[in-house]
């Protein structure tokens, strides 16, 4: 209770994994999402009890087969609360060659309805793992936090501290600012560019006055001011008006 209360003063949300019924009892009071370890991802009985506790689950899937994550999924949703899948290796710590950050895109398509995260042992280092996972699309990121790397135990040295994380908070404002909007469409700030870099339709040599337009008869060249190469087909089969001398930019007007 006391690290409960701590965490309600410092504004940190409290989580804590239970590993049987009565830290689950205990516990449920003061947690409003419930995190399930990999441990348990085959346990029926105890997914099941902690589901009904009403409130959103977050599993782990070290160590799991896909079938024993649909299973589990399976019997989280017949209970109806959500469920986030955290992708994750249970070794301690976890060899870059072992992060298969890979996994988090299969996860993805696999349960495309489900939030997918990250559970992250590897050595914390420049903190690149839990960057790119967050680019990967983990939309939960799970990792040790110790005070002091050096203190005995099986979590602590794989750890990240407060300097690790204030240089991944640091990058990662990058990386968000970086990654801005998730639907494409042009910018404000393009909008120089699509009238400057992109093409008109121009004559590509002297057309005579009553001349029917062929497409030899024409060619493209920036800036975009006169009509757009999209209407190149609406262009050819039209009669000049007037001569157009070679280097013009093809307008409407001068067309019968």
């Amino acid at each position: 209770g006391v690290k409960k209360n701590y965490c309600d003063e410092v504004g940190i949300e409290f989580m804590s994994t239970p590993f049987d019924v009565e830290s689950a009892n205990f516990l449920n009071e003061m947690m409003d999402v419930i995190k399930i370890s990999s441990s348990d991802i085959t346990n029926k009985p105890f997914i099941e009890y902690l589901c009904d506790f009403g409130k959103p689950i977050i599993l782990s899937t070290g160590a799991s087969y896909l079938h024993e994550i649909q299973e589990a999924v399976e019997w989280i949703d017949s209970k109806h609360v959500p469920v986030a899948l955290l992708h994750c290796i249970l070794n301690y710590p976890t060899d870059d060659q072992n992060a298969h950050l890979g996994m988090i895109k299969d996860l993805q398509r696999k349960f495309p309805d489900k939030t997918i995260g990250y559970s992250d042992h590897t050595l914390p280092n420049d903190m690149k793992v839990l960057e790119m996972a967050t680019l990967l699309g983990a939309s939960i990121l799970e990792k040790h936090f110790t005070h002091d790397k050096t203190l005995p135990g099986n979590d602590h040295y794989h750890a990240m501290d407060k300097k690790d994380l204030k240089i991944f908070h640091h990058n990662l404002d990058r990386i968000f600012t970086l990654l801005g909007d998730q639907q494409k469409h042009p910018l404000k700030t393009e909008a120089p560019a699509r009238k400057n870099a992109r093409r008109s339709l121009v004559a590509q040599k002297n057309i005579p006055q009553g001349k029917v337009v062929e497409k030899d008869d024409l060619t493209f060249k920036r800036p975009a001011h006169g009509i757009s190469p999209i209407f190149i087909d609406e262009v050819i089969g039209r009669s000049a008006m007037k001569e157009i001398s070679s280097d013009t930019v093809i307008q409407w007007n001068m067309f019968e």
